[in-house]
């Protein structure tokens, strides 16, 4: 097979292609992707430290450190000590890292239903199946 039918080169292509739309589709809400990732991430885990939040947006815990400095100086959130274990510091959306959040998301929403147009409903959930069939195959190693 020729490298140019690889299923590697098209699952990247289509990565940077749909990552460069996501960073457009965001920059009207004021944010970069990754920064609407740590936000998406706070909303579903309030109070999650920023190591959780590193392993979870796979980045290492300087990226995350600068990430969330830049968020913190933009009041979108607050980091506070932990109330029983003091030399943990949880991070929170503040109200305007909400208002910025539901904002992004709802431009992210409306990306995704134009990435998914002409795709039936079947099609959608057959792509996300297969999709996830090749993260699980790639996490597995040796095979």
């Amino acid at each position: 097979m020729h490298y140019s039918e690889r299923l590697l080169i098209h699952i990247k292509q289509a990565e940077r292609i749909t990552q460069a739309a996501k960073e457009a589709a965001v920059r009207e809400a004021g944010i970069t992707a990754a920064q609407q990732g740590a936000l998406a991430v706070l909303s579903d885990n309030p109070g999650i430290n920023a190591a959780e939040l590193a392993r979870k947006l796979s980045v290492t815990p300087q990226t995350m450190n600068s990430l969330l400095s830049r968020l913190e100086t933009r009041g979108l959130i607050a980091r506070t000590p932990h109330p029983v274990h003091g030399t943990l510091i949880e991070i929170r959306l503040t109200e305007r890292g909400a208002e910025v959040f539901a904002q992004a998301d709802a431009l992210v929403a409306k990306l995704d239903a134009r990435l998914a147009e002409g795709l039936s409903e079947a099609e959608t959930a057959a792509v996300r199946e297969l999709l996830a069939r090749i993260v699980r195959n790639a996490e597995t190693p040796g095979r």
